[in-house]
């Protein structure tokens, strides 16, 4: 799992040019090494790319199915994620029901920026 992390952390450097220069698309395959590991956080942000094009064309598609796995992990920022698409019929039919019951979850998670999103996204009227 140490190479996995490795493979993250240097990810993530390229998405923010922290040291590195900024390099969306090598970052795309470094998250997809480590997602390939079972790297969670290397997952969501891998969904996170391909839900807004970083280093890749947009694919909702991947990017649920990756939230979706992270969620089921016990991501907390992946679940609120998920229930968020619910939510909202964000690639997926709206359900409210799978709605709450992932926002419920990313809640119960201990993110506190999962927890605050997903209390956001319960209250929002749709």
């Amino acid at each position: 799992m140490k190479e996995a992390q490795a493979l993250f952390e240097q990810a993530m450097k390229h998405i923010y040019g922290d040291g590195v220069p900024e390099d969306n698309e090598l970052a795309v395959k470094l998250l997809t090494q480590a997602h390939d590991m079972g790297h969670i956080e290397a997952t969501y942000n891998l969904g996170i790319c391909y839900h807004h094009g970083y280093g890749t064309e947009i694919n909702l598609e991947t990017a649920f199915n990756l939230y979706l796995e992270s969620a089921t992990h016990g991501y907390g920022k992946g679940m609120e994620l998920v229930g968020r698409f619910y939510n909202r019929g964000i690639y997926v039919a709206r359900d409210q029901a799978k709605a709450e019951h992932w926002l419920r979850m990313a809640m119960n998670s201990e993110d506190p920026e999962a927890i605050e999103e997903a209390q956001k996204e319960l209250n929002r009227k749709i």
